[in-house]
């Protein structure tokens, strides 16, 4: 697989793992519909992909970026779409404390950080909150 394959199914996974994210309470959420498609948009893909993604999951493995700001701005999508329907559903939060496993995050970091979602339903998030938890675990 060449560079730009790599790349591509780099943002096929970030989408993907969005998709199983926006599934995860079995309700369908235009507002969540909506974030992914904004995610996907900075990730210079098309709401057709986004589609053909969700209708073919089984096409997908899920690539866990080596990187620490890769993995930390998926995890930033995951827990903004959990908080954007104003809605969050314990089997969101599960998901993301997996995916948060597996891309190498500590469970009580990715359960600070959920509460921080959770304390700020319908408003903004404060700016520095997400990022202070990320340094205290990260340094």
């Amino acid at each position: 697989m060449n560079t730009e394959d790599r790349e591509l199914h780099k943002r096929k996974s970030h989408l993907f793992m969005l998709l199983m994210l926006a599934e995860a309470d079995n309700e369908d959420s235009p507002l969540e519909a909506l974030f992914i498609n904004m995610v996907a948009e900075r990730l210079g893909m098309t709401p057709e992909e986004v589609q053909e993604i969700d209708k073919k999951p089984q096409d997908l493995t899920l690539v866990i970026p080596k990187t620490e700001h890769a993995r930390i701005e998926i995890l930033y999508d995951l827990l903004f779409l959990m908080k954007f329907d104003q809605d969050v559903d314990q089997s969101e939060i599960d998901l993301i404390h997996r995916l948060a496993f597996r891309m190498g995050f500590r469970p009580t970091m990715t359960q600070e950080m959920i509460e921080v979602m959770k304390q700020n339903i319908g408003r903004n998030v404060p700016k520095d909150s997400l990022l202070n938890i990320i340094r205290k675990y990260m340094n």
